[in-house]
């Protein structure tokens, strides 16, 4: 029987509680299985699914990836992507993928030395508990104390000094430590973001762990979207915050292998989960052991035989999953009295008197209204004819807005090609990360 028809076995079976680790790095592969666990895992069992992926951003189901995610910088760079077994890094280059999964939460970077953890469990009265985040911490306290659960669920490291001992907390505390934070330099330095979502009788909870990620000076670059400050969206943002690895000068510098290890002892005891005849999962070899109690096993890409991995795997990566949502969002160049936000400067090229005002709904334009011409009369009639050539256009057939808007008979001139075409250019910029080349 192949790894894949004993893991659905498995998967469906009353054993209590499961322990799984992936040896793919593919993004997608692994939503893919965490989502086929929450769908088909028996009702009663709790599991745990570690993984970890090549560099990639992950948006939540309700955001936006145009407010989110810097395109233009995802399509121009490649990032240092793996520590090394000594916990120093290794420079590889590597691209970028965009995915929305289908949780909750704020957009994400995963990287080659940062570990994901997932949880699945029974759901009393739909209500998430996130519990696992303290599990978590017990974990990565076994590298650095300073790891506790903020009032987001999410784990934090607090940086500043040791306390005097008459104020550390208890040691099983999970949501204070004998650090000091507070504010400035002593603000708390994000490891772990958190998500959930709930379905029937079974939660999930999800987050990541950054252990020794190379490219943590240049996270924050990839998630501030230049288009931001134009788009008005009522899908969920995410909260900045301030980050840091888990390793640092003054603690050990474990592997992901070896934090992967710490998880699953710290799930193992929590649950007082009795692994007798089990192989606990290693990233070494594809293996399935189980006794009455626990399922184990280290998984990778060939359960993509299963049919509804192999579909989910697929609508992940396809555009219509990322950009086609159903949340509205408009786009304008300036302000307006639906959102009257100051705006940027724009580019010194971009036409003075140009205006660009987009609303757009599951990935269509529905309606625009674009000119050149300070002469109102005009620019009506310029904002009508292009109307006529954009709306209902699906942005990710669109190869270019600068061919898309350059090609409309209604701008003859030279003059106003320029302006149209650089108007395009900015559209370009915006909304597919195309680079400025005017």
């Amino acid at each position: 029987m192949s790894i894949a028809a004993r893991f659905s076995r498995l998967v469906t079976s009353p054993i209590k509680h499961h322990i799984y680790l992936s040896r793919s790095h593919d993004v997608a592969v692994n939503l893919s299985i965490e989502h086929y666990l929450f769908q088909k895992s028996h009702p009663a069992s709790t599991i745990l699914f570690l993984y970890v992926n090549k560099p990639c951003v992950v948006i939540g189901t309700n955001q936006n990836p145009w407010f989110e995610v810097n395109h233009a910088l995802i399509r121009r760079n490649t990032v240092d992507s793996s520590p090394r077994h000594d916990g120093s890094l290794a420079t590889i280059q590597n691209s970028i993928k965009v995915l929305r999964r289908r949780s909750g939460g704020g957009t994400v970077f995963h990287d080659l030395g940062n570990v994901n953890f997932s949880v699945i469990f029974q759901l009393p009265d739909r209500v998430i508990n996130y519990k696992h985040a303290e599990m978590v911490v017990r974990a990565i306290r076994k590298t650095n104390p300073r790891a506790r659960v903020n009032h987001r669920h999410d784990i934090v490291l607090d940086p500043g000094p040791l306390l005097k001992k008459n104020n550390w907390p208890d040691p099983e505390n999970t949501h204070r430590t004998a650090y000091a934070s507070g504010n400035g330099e002593l603000e708390p330095r994000k490891i772990s973001g958190s998500a959930g979502k709930a379905s029937g009788q079974r939660g999930l909870h999800h987050g990541t762990c950054l252990l020794a990620s190379p490219n943590l000076t240049s996270i924050s670059e990839y998630l501030r979207s230049p288009a931001a400050p134009y788009l008005f969206t009522k899908a969920t943002p995410s909260v900045p915050s301030p980050v840091a690895n888990i390793i640092s000068p003054d603690s050990p510098s474990p592997t992901t292998s070896i934090l992967q290890q710490q998880i699953i002892n710290a799930f193992i005891q929590m649950y007082n989960i009795d692994t007798t005849n089990i192989a606990l999962p290693q990233q070494s070899t594809t293996t399935l052991t189980s006794n009455e109690n626990c399922a184990s096993g280290t998984l990778d890409s060939s359960l993509l035989e299963i049919p509804e991995i192999r579909s989910g795997h697929d609508e992940l990566q396809s555009p219509e999953w990322l950009y086609e949502q159903k949340r509205e969002f408009t786009l304008s160049s300036h302000p307006h009295k639906a959102d009257p936000r100051l705006r940027p400067p724009l580019p010194n090229w971009f036409p003075p008197s140009a205006r660009v005002y987009i609303v757009i709904k599951t990935g269509l334009i529905t309606s625009s209204t674009i000119s050149i011409s300070s002469d109102p009369a005009i620019a009506a009639s310029e904002a009508e004819s292009i109307d006529a050539v954009i709306k209902n256009t699906r942005i990710i057939k669109v190869d270019s807005f600068r061919k898309l808007l350059g090609g409309n008979v209604f701008f003859e001139g030279e003059e106003q090609q320029r302006d149209i075409y650089r108007v395009g250019a900015w559209l370009d910029w915006i909304l597919l990360g195309h680079s400025i080349n005017l």
